[in-house]
């Protein structure tokens, strides 16, 4: 068969630092991946568009195809941060997209979906930002139930941009001489080769999440012998910890923690919380690509019972 006529399959897990997507052939086996920038497409909107875009152009030059030839050959399916507010919605609805198809659900979704390969589960994602979520299936499809979550400026807490974030505060309340933290102080000025508060609040006013999560893994680190920076760490832990057992309240399930800082918190985690854990089935991609082809095959059962009633 023809390459260019082929149907590919293509999901897209995209976060609020970078996203990736994977390339998949007709029997849903992975071909390639292809990684873009931010995808949050609450905050970064049309960045986002182009961050999703790339991530699939780079998949197609990986697997050794001319993205012109193959594009109408294409299923994609994206699973973004942010994607439940309406306008966000719109926005993704409205997108003049060079694919032959395009669907987008939760990024907490697909990870739901691929973590428990598509049976009932919960999820835990410490990346940029946190949140929890739990999968109920049942003959009549499944059912998300999302517990926090509300972005960098809302919630998020126990993630690398809050971690971020409450060491940079601790910083300038230490430099107004009205906590003491000097451990956190200095770690922030060096990294971000600072010398005062009025640098700090110069080269951070306008930062973004990711700018933020940079800081996560020096704070980890700095905790295992710094007070102030050992009870932002446990603060955010005992955060994660309730939200996960929010997530278990349902006996038969297990969770699966995600994200770039999942191995940083599990440790922290109650024995309780640790006794449920276990390891992803499949990846969030994998997740995208189920949830497309999920609802393909549902269209087209609802298109061949209605073609049925015509005759």
């Amino acid at each position: 068969m023809n390459k260019s006529k082929q149907l590919f399959w293509v999901g897209i897990d995209g976060g609020g630092t970078k996203c990736r997507a994977v390339l998949y052939d007709a029997q849903g086996e992975a071909l390639a991946d292809g990684l873009g920038g931010p995808a949050n497409i609450a905050r970064y909107q049309h960045l986002a568009l182009e961050s999703m875009l790339d991530a699939v152009k780079a998949a197609v030059a990986q697997a050794g195809l001319v993205f012109d030839d193959v594009c109408q050959s294409l299923t994609v399916c994206a699973g973004l941060a942010g994607a439940f507010l309406p306008s966000s919605q719109t926005l993704l609805t409205q997108w003049r997209h060079p694919f032959g198809d395009f669907v987008f659900t939760s990024d907490l979704q697909i990870a739901l979906l691929g973590a428990h390969a598509g049976k009932d589960g919960a999820v835990m994602i410490t990346g940029t930002g946190s949140c929890a979520a739990t999968l109920s299936t049942s003959a009549n499809g499944y059912a998300v139930h999302q517990i926090g979550g509300y972005g960098f400026q809302l919630g998020d807490q126990g993630s690398g941009a809050w971690l971020g974030r409450q060491a940079v505060q601790q910083a300038l309340l230490h430099a107004d001489g009205i906590a003491d933290a000097k451990g956190i102080y200095d770690m922030v000025t060096g990294f971000y080769q600072c010398q005062s508060a009025t640098d700090i609040v110069e080269r951070l006013n306008q930062a973004q999440p990711g700018e933020f999560a940079q800081l996560a893994p020096s704070m980890f680190a700095l905790a295992q012998h710094d007070t102030a920076a050992k009870h932002i760490v446990q603060t955010g832990a005992e955060y994660l910890d309730a939200l996960a057992h929010k997530a278990l309240t349902n006996p038969s399930i297990y969770l699966v923690c995600l994200g770039g800082l999942a191995n940083k918190w599990t440790p922290f985690l109650s024995d309780s919380v640790q006794q449920r854990l276990v390891e992803p089935a499949q990846s969030a991609e994998w997740g995208a690509m189920y949830y497309a082809r999920a609802k393909n095959s549902l269209q087209v059962c609802v298109q061949a019972e209605q073609a049925a009633a015509l005759k």
